[in-house]
Protein backbone atom coordinates (compact mmCIF):
# COMPACT_ATOMS: atom_id res chain seq x y z
CA UNK A 1 0.00 0.00 0.00
CA UNK A 2 1.24 3.43 -1.09
CA UNK A 3 1.95 5.76 1.90
CA UNK A 4 -0.63 8.36 3.05
CA UNK A 5 -0.32 11.49 1.54
CA UNK A 6 0.63 14.62 3.19
CA UNK A 7 -1.57 17.63 2.98
CA UNK A 8 -1.79 21.21 4.03
CA UNK A 9 -5.38 23.07 4.22
CA UNK A 10 -4.57 26.99 4.73
CA UNK A 11 -7.74 28.56 5.49
CA UNK A 12 -9.92 26.89 8.12
CA UNK A 13 -13.60 28.57 7.41
CA UNK A 14 -16.09 26.23 6.14
CA UNK A 15 -15.05 25.04 3.20
CA UNK A 16 -11.71 24.51 4.25
CA UNK A 17 -13.20 22.40 7.60
CA UNK A 18 -15.27 20.58 5.44
CA UNK A 19 -12.22 19.26 3.35
CA UNK A 20 -10.12 18.82 6.52
CA UNK A 21 -12.90 16.48 7.28
CA UNK A 22 -13.38 14.51 4.38
CA UNK A 23 -9.43 14.23 4.21
CA UNK A 24 -8.75 13.13 7.43
CA UNK A 25 -12.00 10.00 7.31
CA UNK A 26 -10.48 9.21 3.89
CA UNK A 27 -7.67 7.20 5.89
CA UNK A 28 -5.50 8.13 3.27
CA UNK A 29 -4.08 11.65 4.22
CA UNK A 30 -1.69 13.02 6.94
CA UNK A 31 -3.52 16.54 7.67
CA UNK A 32 -2.13 19.84 8.72
CA UNK A 33 -4.27 23.12 8.79
CA UNK A 34 -3.39 26.64 9.24
CA UNK A 35 -6.00 28.32 10.90
CA UNK A 36 -5.50 32.06 11.45
CA UNK A 37 -8.46 34.07 12.73
CA UNK A 38 -9.99 31.38 14.79
CA UNK A 39 -6.45 29.26 15.45
CA UNK A 40 -6.65 29.58 19.38
CA UNK A 41 -10.64 28.79 19.47
CA UNK A 42 -9.56 25.12 17.17
CA UNK A 43 -6.98 24.37 18.88
CA UNK A 44 -8.21 24.57 22.30
CA UNK A 45 -11.63 22.77 21.24
CA UNK A 46 -11.44 21.45 18.07
CA UNK A 47 -13.94 21.80 15.03
CA UNK A 48 -17.81 21.65 15.63
CA UNK A 49 -19.29 20.40 12.32
CA UNK A 50 -23.16 19.86 11.87
CA UNK A 51 -23.62 18.12 8.59
CA UNK A 52 -27.10 16.54 6.59
CA UNK A 53 -24.27 14.64 4.26
CA UNK A 54 -21.12 13.81 6.83
CA UNK A 55 -22.85 13.80 10.14
CA UNK A 56 -22.06 15.82 13.24
CA UNK A 57 -18.41 15.95 14.55
CA UNK A 58 -17.68 17.37 18.03
CA UNK A 59 -14.15 18.51 18.98
CA UNK A 60 -12.81 17.24 15.07
CA UNK A 61 -9.26 18.30 14.83
CA UNK A 62 -6.72 17.25 11.97
CA UNK A 63 -3.67 15.52 12.55
CA UNK A 64 -0.17 15.34 11.12
CA UNK A 65 2.11 12.15 12.70
CA UNK A 66 5.83 13.38 11.90
CA UNK A 67 6.19 16.90 13.50
CA UNK A 68 4.71 18.70 16.48
CA UNK A 69 4.95 22.11 15.86
CA UNK A 70 2.00 23.55 18.43
CA UNK A 71 -0.13 20.46 19.27
CA UNK A 72 -2.00 18.55 21.37
CA UNK A 73 -1.55 14.73 21.96
CA UNK A 74 -4.37 12.48 21.08
CA UNK A 75 -3.86 9.76 23.13
CA UNK A 76 -2.94 7.60 19.96
CA UNK A 77 0.62 7.66 18.01
CA UNK A 78 -0.67 10.91 16.21
CA UNK A 79 -0.49 14.29 17.14
CA UNK A 80 -2.79 17.01 16.50
CA UNK A 81 -1.67 19.94 15.05
CA UNK A 82 -3.30 23.21 13.79
CA UNK A 83 -0.91 26.01 12.93
CA UNK A 84 -1.22 29.77 13.10
CA UNK A 85 0.50 31.40 10.36
CA UNK A 86 2.04 29.82 6.59
CA UNK A 87 5.31 30.12 7.85
CA UNK A 88 5.13 27.67 10.75
CA UNK A 89 3.37 25.10 8.50
CA UNK A 90 6.56 25.55 5.84
CA UNK A 91 8.67 23.47 7.53
CA UNK A 92 7.89 19.77 5.60
CA UNK A 93 7.53 18.60 1.94
CA UNK A 94 3.74 18.39 1.33
CA UNK A 95 2.41 16.60 -1.86
CA UNK A 96 -0.96 18.73 -2.00
CA UNK A 97 -1.14 22.18 -0.36
CA UNK A 98 -5.30 23.49 -0.73
CA UNK A 99 -5.70 26.94 -0.35
CA UNK A 100 -9.04 27.48 1.02
CA UNK A 101 -8.49 31.32 1.77
CA UNK A 102 -10.81 34.21 0.15
CA UNK A 103 -9.31 35.14 -2.96
CA UNK A 104 -8.77 39.32 -2.60
CA UNK A 105 -5.84 40.71 -4.30
CA UNK A 106 -6.73 43.84 -3.20
CA UNK A 107 -5.29 42.82 0.02
CA UNK A 108 -2.95 39.86 -0.49
CA UNK A 109 -1.78 37.91 -3.59
CA UNK A 110 -1.63 34.32 -3.54
CA UNK A 111 1.77 34.36 -4.50
CA UNK A 112 2.03 36.38 -1.51
CA UNK A 113 0.49 33.97 1.35
CA UNK A 114 2.53 31.08 0.10
CA UNK A 115 6.18 33.07 0.03
CA UNK A 116 6.91 31.04 2.39
CA UNK A 117 6.75 27.64 0.21
CA UNK A 118 8.63 29.76 -2.59
CA UNK A 119 11.82 30.64 -1.02
CA UNK A 120 14.73 29.41 -2.19
CA UNK A 121 15.61 27.39 1.36
CA UNK A 122 11.84 25.63 0.98
CA UNK A 123 12.26 24.75 -2.76
CA UNK A 124 16.33 23.47 -1.73
CA UNK A 125 15.15 21.60 0.81
CA UNK A 126 11.86 20.45 0.20
CA UNK A 127 11.23 21.28 -3.31
CA UNK A 128 7.71 22.10 -4.41
CA UNK A 129 3.46 20.84 -3.76
CA UNK A 130 0.94 20.48 -5.97
CA UNK A 131 -0.78 23.16 -4.90
CA UNK A 132 -4.61 23.29 -5.23
CA UNK A 133 -6.95 26.41 -5.57
CA UNK A 134 -10.49 26.09 -3.87
CA UNK A 135 -11.19 29.78 -4.05
CA UNK A 136 -14.61 31.16 -6.38
CA UNK A 137 -13.63 33.75 -9.10
CA UNK A 138 -11.90 33.10 -12.40
CA UNK A 139 -8.06 33.47 -13.46
CA UNK A 140 -7.05 33.44 -9.93
CA UNK A 141 -4.41 30.70 -10.81
CA UNK A 142 -2.03 33.23 -13.14
CA UNK A 143 -0.06 34.89 -10.50
CA UNK A 144 0.84 31.74 -8.52
CA UNK A 145 1.77 30.07 -11.96
CA UNK A 146 4.14 32.64 -13.07
CA UNK A 147 5.37 32.48 -9.91
CA UNK A 148 6.27 29.19 -9.57
CA UNK A 149 7.96 29.61 -13.19
CA UNK A 150 10.28 32.60 -12.00
CA UNK A 151 11.79 30.09 -9.16
CA UNK A 152 12.71 27.79 -11.56
CA UNK A 153 10.37 25.14 -10.76
CA UNK A 154 7.39 23.35 -12.77
CA UNK A 155 4.11 24.69 -11.87
CA UNK A 156 1.70 22.21 -11.10
CA UNK A 157 -1.64 24.20 -10.34
CA UNK A 158 -4.71 22.46 -9.96
CA UNK A 159 -8.18 24.38 -9.62
CA UNK A 160 -10.92 23.34 -8.68
CA UNK A 161 -14.49 24.42 -8.81
CA UNK A 162 -16.76 23.70 -4.77
CA UNK A 163 -19.85 23.33 -4.87
CA UNK A 164 -21.31 23.52 -0.97
CA UNK A 165 -23.38 24.94 0.70
CA UNK A 166 -22.05 25.82 4.11
CA UNK A 167 -21.69 28.24 6.15
CA UNK A 168 -19.55 29.00 9.40
CA UNK A 169 -21.58 30.43 12.32
CA UNK A 170 -19.04 30.85 14.94
CA UNK A 171 -15.20 30.63 14.39
CA UNK A 172 -15.41 26.85 15.47
CA UNK A 173 -18.56 25.52 14.19
CA UNK A 174 -19.53 25.06 10.87
CA UNK A 175 -22.95 24.06 9.18
CA UNK A 176 -23.49 22.29 6.27
CA UNK A 177 -26.26 20.75 4.32
CA UNK A 178 -26.33 17.97 1.67
CA UNK A 179 -24.56 19.81 -1.59
CA UNK A 180 -20.71 19.07 -1.99
CA UNK A 181 -19.17 18.52 -5.19
CA UNK A 182 -15.26 18.80 -5.82
CA UNK A 183 -14.41 19.73 -9.58
CA UNK A 184 -10.61 19.22 -10.36
CA UNK A 185 -8.72 20.40 -13.23
CA UNK A 186 -5.44 21.30 -13.91
CA UNK A 187 -4.84 24.78 -14.89
CA UNK A 188 -3.33 26.00 -18.08
CA UNK A 189 -2.99 29.72 -18.97
CA UNK A 190 -5.56 30.93 -21.47
CA UNK A 191 -6.73 27.53 -22.22
CA UNK A 192 -10.74 27.33 -22.43
CA UNK A 193 -11.17 23.97 -24.48
CA UNK A 194 -8.88 21.04 -23.70
CA UNK A 195 -10.67 17.88 -23.77
CA UNK A 196 -8.01 15.33 -22.48
CA UNK A 197 -5.85 15.11 -19.79
CA UNK A 198 -1.92 13.55 -19.88
CA UNK A 199 -1.26 11.34 -18.13
CA UNK A 200 1.25 13.27 -15.66
CA UNK A 201 -1.81 15.45 -15.28
CA UNK A 202 -4.15 12.75 -14.72
CA UNK A 203 -1.91 10.76 -12.14
CA UNK A 204 -1.48 14.23 -9.67
CA UNK A 205 -5.32 14.81 -10.56
CA UNK A 206 -6.86 11.34 -9.61
CA UNK A 207 -4.07 11.05 -6.23
CA UNK A 208 -6.16 14.15 -4.90
CA UNK A 209 -9.45 13.02 -5.83
CA UNK A 210 -8.98 9.44 -4.50
CA UNK A 211 -8.85 11.12 -1.31
CA UNK A 212 -11.15 13.03 -1.68
CA UNK A 213 -13.82 10.25 -2.72
CA UNK A 214 -12.28 7.74 0.13
CA UNK A 215 -13.44 10.27 2.94
CA UNK A 216 -16.90 10.20 1.39
CA UNK A 217 -17.45 13.58 -1.05
CA UNK A 218 -18.30 13.73 -4.16
CA UNK A 219 -15.49 14.51 -6.69
CA UNK A 220 -14.83 14.72 -10.48
CA UNK A 221 -12.02 15.14 -12.33
CA UNK A 222 -12.32 17.30 -15.57
CA UNK A 223 -9.75 18.51 -18.63
CA UNK A 224 -11.32 21.72 -18.84
CA UNK A 225 -11.60 23.13 -15.47
CA UNK A 226 -12.11 26.75 -16.88
CA UNK A 227 -15.13 26.15 -18.11
CA UNK A 228 -16.25 24.43 -14.57
CA UNK A 229 -14.78 27.25 -13.07
CA UNK A 230 -16.72 29.95 -15.43
CA UNK A 231 -20.18 27.73 -14.97
CA UNK A 232 -19.59 27.94 -11.01
CA UNK A 233 -19.29 31.48 -11.36
CA UNK A 234 -22.47 32.58 -13.19
CA UNK A 235 -24.02 30.85 -9.93
CA UNK A 236 -22.21 33.46 -7.81
CA UNK A 237 -22.93 36.49 -9.88
CA UNK A 238 -26.49 36.18 -10.47
CA UNK A 239 -27.09 34.96 -7.29
CA UNK A 240 -24.65 36.74 -4.81
CA UNK A 241 -25.08 40.44 -6.83
CA UNK A 242 -28.83 40.30 -5.32
CA UNK A 243 -27.75 39.10 -2.11
CA UNK A 244 -25.33 41.73 -1.61
CA UNK A 245 -26.99 44.33 -3.23
CA UNK A 246 -30.20 43.78 -1.08
CA UNK A 247 -28.38 42.46 2.30
CA UNK A 248 -30.73 39.74 2.15
CA UNK A 249 -30.12 36.25 1.67
CA UNK A 250 -31.85 33.81 -1.18
CA UNK A 251 -34.49 32.41 1.33
CA UNK A 252 -36.29 35.90 1.14
CA UNK A 253 -36.43 35.62 -2.28
CA UNK A 254 -37.68 31.27 -2.32
CA UNK A 255 -38.74 30.44 0.85
CA UNK A 256 -42.87 30.51 1.45
CA UNK A 257 -44.02 32.08 5.01
CA UNK A 258 -43.88 29.38 7.75
CA UNK A 259 -46.65 26.96 8.13
CA UNK A 260 -47.89 25.98 11.26
CA UNK A 261 -45.79 26.08 14.41
CA UNK A 262 -43.11 26.17 12.00
CA UNK A 263 -40.63 29.63 12.61
CA UNK A 264 -37.97 31.07 10.62
CA UNK A 265 -37.20 34.26 8.46
CA UNK A 266 -36.31 35.58 6.04
CA UNK A 267 -39.00 33.96 3.64
CA UNK A 268 -40.97 36.05 0.75
CA UNK A 269 -43.96 38.03 1.77
CA UNK A 270 -46.99 36.84 -0.23
CA UNK A 271 -48.13 40.35 -0.54
CA UNK A 272 -45.71 41.45 -2.98
CA UNK A 273 -44.15 37.96 -3.83
CA UNK A 274 -45.28 37.47 -7.31
CA UNK A 275 -43.10 40.66 -8.18
CA UNK A 276 -40.53 38.56 -6.99
CA UNK A 277 -40.97 35.93 -10.14
CA UNK A 278 -41.79 38.76 -12.48
CA UNK A 279 -38.68 41.28 -12.01
CA UNK A 280 -35.84 39.54 -8.98
CA UNK A 281 -35.97 36.28 -10.37
CA UNK A 282 -36.62 37.41 -14.47
CA UNK A 283 -33.18 39.82 -13.15
CA UNK A 284 -31.23 36.61 -12.11
CA UNK A 285 -32.38 35.02 -16.02
CA UNK A 286 -31.36 38.07 -17.65
CA UNK A 287 -27.77 38.11 -16.01
CA UNK A 288 -27.29 34.34 -16.97
CA UNK A 289 -28.26 35.39 -20.70
CA UNK A 290 -25.25 37.90 -20.39
CA UNK A 291 -22.89 35.33 -19.20
CA UNK A 292 -24.23 32.85 -21.51
CA UNK A 293 -23.22 35.04 -24.17
CA UNK A 294 -19.51 35.64 -23.05
CA UNK A 295 -19.33 31.74 -22.32
CA UNK A 296 -19.80 31.29 -26.44
CA UNK A 297 -17.42 33.97 -27.05
CA UNK A 298 -14.63 31.53 -25.41
CA UNK A 299 -15.41 29.09 -27.33
CA UNK A 300 -17.84 27.03 -24.87
CA UNK A 301 -20.34 25.39 -26.83
CA UNK A 302 -24.34 24.85 -26.19
CA UNK A 303 -23.89 20.92 -25.08
CA UNK A 304 -23.20 18.99 -22.36
CA UNK A 305 -19.57 19.38 -22.75
CA UNK A 306 -19.81 23.29 -23.28
CA UNK A 307 -22.15 25.54 -20.58
CA UNK A 308 -26.04 24.61 -21.77
CA UNK A 309 -28.54 27.59 -22.32
CA UNK A 310 -30.58 25.30 -19.90
CA UNK A 311 -28.36 26.09 -17.27
CA UNK A 312 -30.20 29.52 -16.46
CA UNK A 313 -33.74 27.38 -15.50
CA UNK A 314 -31.47 24.53 -13.75
CA UNK A 315 -29.75 27.03 -11.73
CA UNK A 316 -32.40 28.73 -10.64
CA UNK A 317 -34.85 25.22 -10.23
CA UNK A 318 -32.08 24.11 -7.99
CA UNK A 319 -31.54 27.14 -6.05
CA UNK A 320 -35.60 27.30 -5.34
CA UNK A 321 -35.32 23.71 -4.12
CA UNK A 322 -31.80 24.72 -1.76
CA UNK A 323 -33.56 27.66 -0.21
CA UNK A 324 -36.92 26.94 0.03
CA UNK A 325 -36.82 24.45 3.21
CA UNK A 326 -37.71 25.68 7.15
CA UNK A 327 -33.85 24.38 7.70
CA UNK A 328 -31.98 26.09 4.79
CA UNK A 329 -29.57 28.48 6.15
CA UNK A 330 -27.60 29.05 3.08
CA UNK A 331 -25.78 32.65 2.93
CA UNK A 332 -23.20 33.78 -0.09
CA UNK A 333 -19.74 34.05 1.26
CA UNK A 334 -19.64 37.76 -0.17
CA UNK A 335 -22.98 38.32 2.09
CA UNK A 336 -21.21 37.29 5.33
CA UNK A 337 -18.14 38.92 4.34
CA UNK A 338 -20.40 42.29 4.01
CA UNK A 339 -22.14 41.91 7.03
CA UNK A 340 -18.68 41.44 9.20
CA UNK A 341 -17.38 44.22 6.99
CA UNK A 342 -15.02 42.08 5.57
CA UNK A 343 -13.06 42.54 2.27
CA UNK A 344 -15.35 40.72 -0.24
CA UNK A 345 -13.81 38.87 -3.71
CA UNK A 346 -15.57 41.44 -5.90
CA UNK A 347 -12.11 41.34 -8.23
CA UNK A 348 -12.01 38.29 -8.86
CA UNK A 349 -15.64 37.04 -9.37
CA UNK A 350 -17.45 40.28 -11.06
CA UNK A 351 -14.14 42.11 -12.00
CA UNK A 352 -12.48 39.17 -14.24
CA UNK A 353 -15.67 38.99 -16.03
CA UNK A 354 -16.07 42.58 -16.76
CA UNK A 355 -12.62 42.46 -17.96
CA UNK A 356 -13.38 39.38 -20.17
CA UNK A 357 -15.90 40.39 -21.41
CA UNK A 358 -14.22 43.73 -22.85
CA UNK A 359 -11.39 41.48 -23.81
CA UNK A 360 -14.12 39.95 -26.61
CA UNK A 361 -16.33 43.00 -26.88
CA UNK A 362 -19.57 41.53 -25.44
CA UNK A 363 -21.91 43.13 -23.84
CA UNK A 364 -22.86 42.26 -19.87
CA UNK A 365 -24.57 45.63 -18.84
CA UNK A 366 -26.22 44.15 -15.57
CA UNK A 367 -22.95 42.69 -14.88
CA UNK A 368 -21.27 45.77 -15.15
CA UNK A 369 -23.79 47.39 -13.24
CA UNK A 370 -23.59 45.13 -10.26
CA UNK A 371 -19.32 45.45 -10.64
CA UNK A 372 -19.74 49.28 -10.42
CA UNK A 373 -21.65 49.06 -7.11
CA UNK A 374 -20.52 46.58 -5.30
CA UNK A 375 -16.72 48.65 -6.09
CA UNK A 376 -18.21 51.13 -3.85
CA UNK A 377 -18.95 48.66 -0.65
CA UNK A 378 -15.74 47.36 -1.20
CA UNK A 379 -13.80 50.63 -1.21
CA UNK A 380 -15.23 51.26 1.47
CA UNK A 381 -14.58 48.33 3.67
CA UNK A 382 -11.48 48.10 2.52
CA UNK A 383 -11.31 52.28 4.27
CA UNK A 384 -12.87 51.20 7.54
CA UNK A 385 -10.07 48.64 7.52
CA UNK A 386 -7.06 50.85 6.84
CA UNK A 387 -7.98 53.21 9.82
CA UNK A 388 -8.12 50.81 12.42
Amino acid sequence: MSENKKVLIIGLGAVGAMYALILKESGLAHVTVVARSNYTVVKEHGLTIKSRKFGDHVGFQPHRRELVLTGIFTGDDSTVLVCSTVSDAADTAYDYVLVVTKCVPEVITTPKLLEPFLRPSYVKAFGQPTYVLLQNGLQIERELHDAIKSIGCPPNVISVAVFILTNQSSPNVVEHDQTEKFVCGVYRPDDFTTSVNSESELCVLNGLADIIARGGGTVEVVPEIQRRKFHKNMYNIAFASVCLLTRYPLTAIFRSPPAGEEVYEPYAFPATQPLLESHTIALMHSIFKELLDLARSLGFPDSEHGIPASVREDAINFTRDSHSTPWSFHKPSTLLDCEKDSPMEIEVIWGSVVRLARERKVDIPRVEMAYGLLLVMQNQILRKISSQ
